[in-house]
């Protein structure tokens, strides 16, 4: 479950025997990017694209790529050489787009785009380990007759690792795709989500501030969407706790 992304949890994967591939950090790359979202609004130059979007459950219609605004962060590239620097970079930034989506799906109360397999691996366990926590929440907060607020955590560090295999087979057990690669990303507080209620009054879920700070694996692959841009598909995340840390290196 993503809970490093709502309640701030972990989940945490031991793989016995665990071989870890250790480098150093060469590579920084700063993108200054500010925090928020843009308002919707359908590209220029295809009218369609909405209609296309709204079919893969997100509605209203989101920013195009190149307005959505991205969750600021520092990419580095710690593969030692295996993964080039303008790859490591490119793939930071399509995570970047990927968790601005993400985040607009959240404040919108999207809750079929995290299940459509717009970002995601659509497989019941990907979903379920990527969103199992927020749909709960949205789940929550429409039985509520409410709307889910969120209030994201900055994200430091995102960070191009090369993942062992053993660990690349404990996803293929637990039916997740495995990669070779992955990003070990850093969040911290504050950040905070609620349930805001029919009568003004809200249902505060979780709480974390500046002091709070949490790391995940990101694993999935470089893809190109027609609608929404360059994005990090992803096929699950781990905790970087217990035998993940080696591989995540943060």
């Amino acid at each position: 479950m993503r809970r490093f992304r709502s309640w701030l949890g972990l989940l945490v994967l031991v793989v016995a025997g665990l071989s870890a591939c250790s480098g150093p950090l060469p590579a920084t790359h700063a993108s200054p990017a500010p925090r928020g979202s843009a308002p919707p609004s359908a590209a220029a130059g295809d009218p369609q694209r909405c209609a296309r979007l709204a079919r893969r459950g997100f509605t209203p219609c989101p920013p195009t790529a190149d307005r959505l605004q991205l969750p600021p962060t520092t990419i580095r590239n710690a593969t030692s050489g295996a993964v080039p620097d303008a790859t490591a970079h490119e793939w930071g930034r399509a995570f970047q787009l990927t968790e601005a989506y993400y985040r607009w799906a959240l404040q919108a109360n999207a809750r079929s785009a995290l299940t459509s397999g717009a970002f995601t691996d659509p497989s019941p366990q990907a979903i379920d380990n990527l969103f199992g926590s927020d749909l709960m929440e949205l789940d929550a907060a429409a039985q509520a007759g409410g709307a889910l607020e969120y209030e994201p955590p900055p994200i430091p560090i995102t960070q191009v690792v090369l993942i062992p295999t053993d660990l690349q087979n404990a996803m293929q057990r637990q039916g997740l795709v495995r990669s070779q690669y992955g990003l070990a990303v850093k969040f911290t507080g504050p950040t905070r989500r609620a349930i805001r209620l029919p009568n003004g009054q809200e249902k505060v879920l979780v709480v974390r501030d500046a002091n709070f700070v949490v790391t995940g694996l990101v694993w999935g692959n470089l893809q190109m969407d027609s609608d929404l841009g360059l994005i990090w598909y992803e096929h699950g995340i781990y905790g970087c706790d217990g035998s993940v840390r080696v591989a995540c290196q943060l």
